[in-house]
């Protein structure tokens, strides 16, 4: 097929929608219906005359125009660090499937990754963060943890804003929007199991800041508490202090202990560093003289000496659940008030921090 031949324009415009199907011999409608994809009504040569004048033109969609139209700008506000592997891994997983559906993520947080700053002291600025992106239209919320916390104590007046919000590893007592979170009871059960089938009978547990923005914290213990009773574990709990910077210090504490635990879960495999340093400190090997297991099967822990047992959260599977399920939201707006709560499975991956319990 020739190509068509563009019309003389004003230099300097760019190529208007009317300028496509001027060239393509085609109504203004029609060229509109085709180039978003609508070809159903028009024959495949029509549908391609008015391709390839896009094509010579140059044209591309005004998104701003047909955000007027339409009402939606085809943008999503994400606000989650790239903190470590495991929000990477979700980030992409978000990046994935809202790419996948022609929308754009605009990805904001607090802070730098070096010093992130725990919500509760900069609540003010994370508001003025999630109100910015609302001011630009954006057509939904994907929240981490402290900013679902956020939302949550002002859920009155951002959802006077009628945005769709998915949350991702928090939930609050009353439902308020769509969540997504990892099965921390079914997590926590199979770690428990190995260790009883490894013959551990007094394990020990390092929690993680246990404050509201960290709901899954507290299911995380809480579920690991529940599977340590069902399977006749002793587990003895120590939680960080408020600021989380103090997981060395808890180590050393555990293992000074008398008994000491043949064990120690933590919270997330960040933590299960400061126990490896704690042990070596104290002279004691993995798993020979004390077994560990981790939360998350960061990008570190096959690396460590050993390679650390962890709990592998299926990050990217997160991130993708929760952009299809804001995307289905944003579709088809809330009604019944029945909002959705996934949980995802997460897989205990069994390295050489592991061993039968010591005589």
């Amino acid at each position: 097929m020739a190509e068509p031949v563009a019309p003389t324009r004003s230099p300097g415009r760019p190529p208007r929608l009317q300028d496509v199907a001027e060239l393509a011999g085609v109504s203004l409608g029609a060229a509109s219906r085709i180039l978003r994809g609508d070809c159903g009504n028009f024959s495949e040569h029509t549908s391609e005359r008015v391709l390839a004048a896009a094509a010579t033109l140059g044209w591309r969609r005004n998104l701003l125009v047909s955000g007027m139209q339409t009402g939606r700008t085809r943008t999503v506000g994400v606000v989650i660090p790239p903190y470590d592997s495991f929000w990477i891994g979700v980030l992409a997983g978000i990046h994935e499937r809202l790419g996948e559906a022609d929308y754009l993520p605009i990805t904001v947080w607090l802070g730098d990754l070096d010093h992130m700053p725990h919500f509760e002291a900069d609540a003010k600025r994370g508001m003025q963060l999630m109100n910015r992106l609302l001011d630009r239209r954006v057509d939904g919320l994907i929240l981490w943890p402290p900013f679902g916390l956020a939302y949550y104590q002002h859920a009155r007046e951002l959802q006077d804003r009628t945005v769709p919000v998915a949350m991702i590893d928090y939930h609050s007592t009353a439902a308020i929007c769509d969540a997504v979170t990892t099965d921390e009871a079914a997590a926590t059960a199979e770690v428990a199991r190995h260790l009883h089938g490894l013959g551990h009978r007094h394990v020990a547990y390092i929690s993680s800041r246990e404050v509201a923005s960290q709901s899954w914290a507290i299911e995380r213990r809480r579920g690991l508490e529940a599977a340590c009773r069902s399977v006749g574990v002793r587990l003895v709990v120590s939680k960080l202090n408020e600021a989380g910077d103090d997981a060395g210090d808890v180590a050393r504490a555990l293992l000074r202990s008398q008994p000491r635990p043949t064990a120690i879960v933590t919270a997330t495999d960040h933590e299960a560093r400061d126990v490896y340093r704690a042990a070596a400190e104290a002279g004691l090997s993995i798993p020979g003289d004390l077994s560990v297991v981790g939360f998350a099967d960061l990008d570190f822990a096959p690396g460590m000496t050993p390679p650390l047992t962890t709990v592998r959260q299926r990050a990217g599977e997160i991130g993708v659940t929760a952009a299809g399920m804001l995307l289905a939201r944003i579709e088809s707006p809330l009604r019944d008030g029945h909002y959705q709560d996934v949980r995802v499975t997460a897989d205990l991956v069994v390295r050489q921090s592991t061993a039968p319990a010591p005589a």
